[in-house]
């Protein structure tokens, strides 16, 4: 299942980022006339192919489910952010709805694009949960925990030995100066 996850998410990633790094000039267009300031289309038009391209990357990487499981984030991240912005133009919170979409998704409506973007947003969220961490965490912690506390124990018995009985019985008081 999970390699069906990275197939997928790789197949999406791949042709959208080469799709926007071939047409870098067309891509910055089309980012002019969205519904964002036009300084952060000057960030995003290099930002957006790179970060996909790295959670292809990340996605695709054999043999280290570290690296796969921060693709999945990043596409995670990125599949949310694409989702609420078709989100916001169907609810008709833009004036106009200018889509930066090439290949395939670019022939689908805007209430179609969203389902796409919903799909792939929850194979993502899939993904983050196939490639998490099964080390079994929960108890290695729980036992680091139990001897920190276990030598805080003994600590605090030594600390009120040596200080506190110290402090009320000092040496030079004693009967007996040394112990037997």
């Amino acid at each position: 299942m999970i390699f069906i996850v990275r197939l997928t998410l790789v197949v999406l990633w791949v042709p959208v980022a080469a799709d926007k790094l071939w047409d870098l000039k067309g891509f910055h267009s089309v980012l002019l006339r969205q519904p964002i300031p036009d300084w952060w289309a000057d960030i995003l038009f290099w930002l957006l192919p790179l970060l996909e391209l790295l959670a292809a990357v990340l996605i695709a990487w054999r043999n280290n489910r570290q690296r796969n499981h921060q693709g999945m984030w990043l596409s995670g991240v990125l599949m949310l952010g694409f989702t609420l912005f078709i989100l916001f133009g169907v609810l008709g919170w833009y004036e106009k709805r200018p889509c930066g979409c090439g290949s395939v998704i670019s022939g689908l409506s805007w209430e179609d694009h969203l389902w796409f973007n919903v799909v792939f947003f929850l194979l993502s969220i899939l993904g983050i949960w196939f490639t998490r961490a099964r080390t079994g965490r929960r108890h290695s912690y729980r036992k680091a925990v139990r001897l920190f506390f276990a030598k805080r124990a003994v600590g605090i018995r030594r600390f009120y030995r040596l200080v506190m009985l110290r402090l009320r019985f000092p040496r030079k008081f004693a009967l007996f100066r040394r112990r037997a």
